[in-house]
């Protein structure tokens, strides 16, 4: 396979195939409409829909063909000597088998955007905790007076940013997989099994999950409490210069009750009672935020303080939405797998607590939510669908088992108006009411922040006031 171009500029006078038209796309197109000579361009996607019909309305002088319903490419988009490929198309699709097929070099706008701009960006990956940690650190550095721009899998896609001194991006699995160079500083925030029907297997997710660290960077910020990250890590990218962040090192957390102290050696730095954001998973969120930002040489340590306690966390992760009746419902729409669902159901709990979980089944392991379920025991648990009813399952034989049946109520709901419904009948003042899917939305909703505005919705027409 020949070696894709590092770089926007080397896709000048070539025939170029945009394979995917969402968002990456879409800046793909506007990048290479701006060279000079400007390429031959096509574009490619698997299926008609909004964002064909937005693609088309915007770029009418790209001509852009749909797959067959076997992944093939219309003949037309044979002469292309270079293909652009959206994150949105999987390795294991048969679009991407006949875009391999084609024998023509494979990059994304994600790889040319650091291949460019390398020297002066913080890329960071993991399976939880990269979009709060990507966040924070933008935020820190822009409070130490740093022209610092935020995209990449989050918000704006890399090549859809404005001209900026410093880049913090945050990476997919999806957009590491196609790097052929590596942000100067890099942060690893957790690593699991995710995404496998994209990537086809742990090992292929784990390999091109840490292809970020695959061209020498100068800094490796990576959280030492993850035993998977700390292993793979450390057998796939020997010598590395990693700053390990976690218990025993130099960047920890020091648990005071329920809050912790931010550390840096014996250095008390920020103390999270003055933060908004909940749960000793977000705290650590913040020490990796620190520990990245000042890799960067760029932080200033005055504007820890004011950054840290000002920060109320992302849209549609652990978002409290207060309600007259007193229930506290909580949007953790964000939480897209196991992991991240049982840390929201670590970080809250109270009497009558309802938690609604369940989206896209992906056949991933369920263990640390029924580990976590049988921790907590939240008093009631409804499943959406498609992954709720068996999770009830594993939920119900866990706890027939650990003798705590009777404590867990668990109930089937055929959609988020009637898991809404149900919450406002079992929750009461005082009490949590968590979305936390644990699982993507994709079958019911175009994404995770669909599911959030359907549960907003859900809440809204039911409100009732206190009487």
């Amino acid at each position: 396979m020949p070696k894709a171009p590092t770089a926007l500029a080397d896709l000048a006078g070539q025939h170029v195939l945009i394979a995917g038209v969402g968002r990456e796309g879409t800046a793909v197109a506007t990048r290479l409409a701006a060279l000079d000579p400007a390429p031959a361009v096509m574009a490619v996607d698997g299926q008609e829909g909004p964002s064909a019909e937005a693609f088309r309305e915007a770029f009418p002088s790209i001509p852009l063909h749909i797959a067959d319903k076997q992944g093939g490419i219309p003949p037309a988009c044979q002469d292309a000597t270079m293909a652009v490929v959206s994150p949105g198309i999987a390795i294991t699709s048969e679009l991407h088998r006949s875009l391999r097929e084609l024998s023509i070099p494979l990059t994304s706008g994600s790889a040319m955007f650091v291949a460019e701009h390398s020297e002066r960006m913080v890329g960071i990956t993991g399976s939880k905790g990269k979009s709060t940690t990507t966040t924070l650190v933008h935020a820190l550095l822009q409070g130490s007076g740093l022209d610092a721009a935020l995209g990449g899998n989050m918000g704006i896609p890399l090549l859809g940013l404005e001209s900026a001194e410093f880049y913090a991006a945050e990476l997919s699995s999806f957009q590491c997989h196609y790097l052929e160079a590596s942000p100067r500083i890099v942060g690893l925030t957790a690593l699991f099994p995710e995404h496998l029907d994209w990537h086809g297997d742990c090992d292929t997710y784990y390999g091109d999950k840490l292809g970020i660290v695959a061209h020498r960077p100068e800094r490796v910020v990576a959280n030492a409490d993850d035993p998977i990250l700390h292993q793979e890590l450390s057998t796939r990218h020997r010598d590395l210069p990693i700053t390990w962040v976690g218990e025993g090192h130099q960047w920890h957390l020091e648990p005071d009750g329920d809050e912790s102290w931010l550390c840096h050696g014996e250095e008390k730095l920020f103390h999270t009672a003055h933060s908004s954001i909940v749960g000793r998973h977000n705290h650590h969120n913040m020490l990796m935020a620190l520990a990245i930002a000042s890799a960067t040489e760029h932080l200033v340590m005055s504007s820890i303080e004011p950054v840290l306690s000002n920060f109320e966390g992302l849209p549609h992760r652990l978002e409290k939405i207060t309600d007259p009746s007193g229930v506290v419902f909580i949007n953790d729409s964000l939480a897209t797998n196991p992991q991240a669902g049982a840390a929201a159901l670590r970080s809250l709990s109270s009497p009558g607590m309802v938690w609604i979980v369940g989206g896209q089944d992906r056949g991933v392991d369920y263990q640390p939510l029924v580990d976590q379920v049988l921790a907590s025991k939240p008093r009631n648990i409804l499943g959406l669908p498609a992954s709720g009813q068996k999770l009830l399952g594993l939920f119900r034989e866990a706890l027939e088992r650990s003798g705590d049946a009777a404590q867990v109520h668990l109930e089937e709901v055929p959609d988020m108006e009637t898991a809404v419904a149900r919450a406002r009948e079992l929750a009461g003042s005082g009490d949590y009411v968590l979305l936390s899917p644990a699982a993507p939305s994709f079958g019911q909703y175009r994404d995770y922040q669909h599911r959030a505005e359907d549960f907003r919705s859900h809440i809204e027409s039911t409100r009732k006031e206190n009487p």
